[in-house]
Parts: C-alpha cells; sequence; structure tokens
C-alpha cells in the first residue's frame, strides 16, 4: 500500500480523486485500489502552490503524525504549446522548466513516469510524455503560446515546477499528469487581468473578463469539462495501479 499526496489547482480538477476514491479510517485519505491518497487542493498560480506544497511536505516530512509520502502527484489541466497535442491528450511529464532563467530543470520519476504511462497503455489510453513549463500568467494566445515553446516545452502550466521543486527538497519522488485543455490555436479570455499580486484571482474582475467575452468563455468552459472527462479516465486507471510504490 502506498501513500500518495495529490495536488490540484482547482476542486474542479481534484474532484476525480473524491469521485475515485473512498474515506478511509482517516478523513483525509481516500483508499484507491493499491494506494491511500490525500487530496491537496492549492488555488491556483505558483504562489499557492508553493505555500500549499511547502505545508503539505514540509509537515509529512518532520512531523510523526503526518507520515512522508511515496510520492507525490501533480493533476490537473494544461495548455498545449505545440500542434501536435490535440485537446483532450493526456500527457506525463518526465521534466518542468521554469521561466526564471537561473532556475534548473527538474525531472519526474522515471519509474513512476513509466509505469503511470505502461498502465494506461493497458487500458488503451494514449499519453505522450512530455517536458512542462510553469508560468505566472495565462498564455492566452497562439503567439504567447508559442514564446513559450521556444523554452523548449511542450505544454504549460501555472503550479507543477513549485511543487516539484518543493517535494524535491523532501525527498519526494514526483510526477506530473495533465490533460490538454485548451491547444496550440485555441484564444483565451485575458482572465491575467483578474489575477490579484497575491495570486488569487479576484472574482468581480474575472466576472467582467467573461461578460466581456462570452464566447471564449463559453467555449473555454466547455473545453475544460470535456479535458477533465479524460483525466477522470486516466487517474481512475492510474490511481488504483501499484504505480507508486
Amino acid at each position: 500500500m502506498s501513500l500518495v499526496y495529490i495536488f490540484a489547482a482547482t476542486g474542479m480538477e481534484g474532484q476525480p480523486v473524491r469521485r475515485i476514491g473512498f474515506a478511509s479510517e482517516s478523513s483525509q485519505t481516500l483508499r484507491c485500489g493499491e494506494n491511500e491518497l490525500v487530496l491537496n487542493v492549492s488555488g491556483m498560480g505558483p504562489v499557492n502552490a508553493r505555500r500549499k506544497a511547502e505545508t503539505a511536505l514540509n509537515a509529512a516530512v518532520v512531523s510523526p503524525a503526518s507520515p512522508k509520502p511515496n510520492a507525490a502527484v501533480v493533476i490537473g489541466l494544461c495548455g498545449g504549446l505545440i500542434s501536435s497535442l490535440p485537446e483532450g491528450r493526456i500527457v506525463a511529464y518526465t521534466a518542468c522548466r521554469s521561466l526564471e532563467d537561473a532556475k534548473p530543470l527538474l525531472h519526474c520519476s522515471e519509474r513512476i513516469v513509466d509505469s503511470v504511462v505502461e498502465n494506461l497503455k493497458a487500458s488503451n489510453i494514449v499519453c505522450e510524455r512530455v517536458v512542462g513549463i510553469t508560468s505566472s500568467w495565462l498564455a492566452t494566445t497562439p503567439d504567447q503560446r508559442a514564446t513559450l515553446a521556444e523554452h523548449g516545452a511542450a505544454v504549460v502550466d501555472m503550479e507543477s515546477y513549485l511543487i516539484l521543486e518543493t517535494a524535491a527538497a523532501a525527498g519526494v519522488s514526483a510526477v506530473v499528469l495533465r490533460v490538454i485543455s485548451d491547444s496550440l490555436y485555441r484564444k483565451l479570455p485575458d482572465f491575467n487581468r483578474a489575477y490579484k499580486a497575491n495570486g488569487n484571482l479576484d472574482g468581480w474582475k474575472a466576472l467582467r473578463v467573461a461578460m466581456g467575452s462570452p464566447i471564449k468563455t463559453a467555449r473555454l468552459i466547455a473545453a475544460n469539462k470535456r479535458a477533465m472527462k479524460h483525466l477522470g479516465k486516466a487517474l481512475d486507471v492510474v490511481l488504483k495501479a501499484p504505480c507508486f510504490a
């Protein structure tokens, strides 16, 4: 039985874990096949991701009441940076980059990535191995995504690097399993205008952005829902498998 910490940016992205797992004696732990899961919902963006990861993983290292996990798994949506990745495609990061030049490339656990990909393949689910990049802002246009791709990444998200960095410092193996929600060519509403300095989303500003781009917003919501269905199927396989021992 492996103890796995799951990190999701939003409740929507974490919902498949709640649906798949069932409560054990510990109210914070979900049983799922071969594994015990602890779901950590961080909030969107690098600031929230680092804060949540440090709280969860540092406590697990220093406190006997919070046993050290066998692995940390980052899940959720991501944006495609290359034309060969369609919306709905599952991706497993082999490594993740930061937009900060001084930061090193962080590698995911090769052993766990191999196991994840093999288990998905056995269930007829295509999973691409990719290099990701974490950004503090949303890439809303094809030109912005093309610029990010120049860093040698195929997908972009707003949390993974910070969680991988914290996991490495805590001595915990980590992987990232995400789904493409918006492809290279999709144009998104500019929700960057709604982010606060602390990394949280200003609800009223976000509403104004959404109302100013109603068609793009509706299409984004629909694409996210479709993508999460694909991710849910992948997680149903991976989180029940002995990938993390």
